[in-house]
Formats: C-alpha cells, structure tokens, sequence
C-alpha cells in the first residue's frame, strides 16, 4: 500500500500536469537582446550586459552585439530612479540608443556631450517591464536620423530584451 501511494506521488509530481508542476517562462538563465532591423530579424550574441545597480537605478544602459553590429541604449534618470514605464525619446530627457554597423554610427534620443550642445535625433521609445537587482526586461523601438556618410538611417522595431544584472 505504501509502495502505491508512493507511486502515485511520484506520478502526480513528475509525470502528470497539475497542481504539483507548473510552466513557466524561463527568462532567468540566458540573457537575450533581440529584434528586428529594417524588417530583418537579429539577435545579440555577445557583448550582452546591463548597469548594475549598487548605486540606484539613476542610470541604466544596456549593450549587445551581433554580426558586424553593437547597440547600445541609455536612460539617465537624471537624480531619480528609473522606474519601470515607457522612456519615450524627446528633447529635455537623455533617453538614447547607438547603433553601429561597422563603423558607421546611427543614433535616436536625446544626447548633451560635455563639449557639444545637446540634440536630438530620430525617434522612439524604450519600454522597462521589470526592473530588480538581478536584471532587467522590456522592448524597444526606434528609427534613427541619416547618418551623414551613409545618407541612411536604420529602423529597429519589435525589440525585446531580458539581461541579467
């Protein structure tokens, strides 16, 4: 008897979907930065990390690379915390993506260097779903202004990530 209704446990446990087993998405072991770049699907495959958050969350930026591409997103805060919300790239707040192709460079956002004015170019928006000490998920989307050498700018769309922190 004992056996059997070890059996059964085990059956109930292991085997059978119900209250003892559960699915889940499994978004804590791999990071993942990925979308799509003018209608074309990518991935980053290295490079993948996010700011850490041992000071607050003022600042967050997150980078990933894939083929002969790097991009690389930026929220500051500006002395507050980034939430979780919708940074939507405008003029005043220095929300930004880079995006590289070799060696030419596109951006989106609002951007001050410490010996240049500040500008904005492109447009988009970065979306954070989750913020915690161990990482950070959300999407994005964005099209950038022409690059000056190349006379073309890139539109990214369906962007989503998870990295760990």
């Amino acid at each position: 008897m004992k056996r059997n209704f070890f059996l059964l446990i085990l059956c109930f446990t292991f085997i059978l979907p119900g209250p003892f087993s559960a699915c889940k998405k499994d978004t804590g072991s791999n990071n993942y930065l990925r979308g799509k770049l003018d209608g074309v699907s990518f991935e980053c495959n290295s490079n993948i990390w996010a700011t850490r958050n041992g000071a607050g969350d003022k600042i967050i930026a997150f980078t990933g690379n894939w083929s002969f591409y790097s991009i690389r997103f930026y929220l500051d805060g500006q002395g507050s915390n980034i939430t979780t919300g919708s940074y939507n790239f405008q003029t005043g707040n220095l929300y930004n993506v880079s995006l590289y192709d070799n060696n030419d460079g596109y951006s989106a956002g609002y951007f001050c260097g410490f010996a240049s004015p500040c500008t904005f170019n492109g447009s988009g928006k970065i979306t954070l779903l989750e913020i915690s000490n161990t990482h950070i998920m959300g999407t994005f989307e964005f099209i950038t202004s022409v690059n000056g050498s190349t006379g073309m700018s890139k539109n990214v769309s369906d962007g989503e990530f998870y990295i760990k922190r």
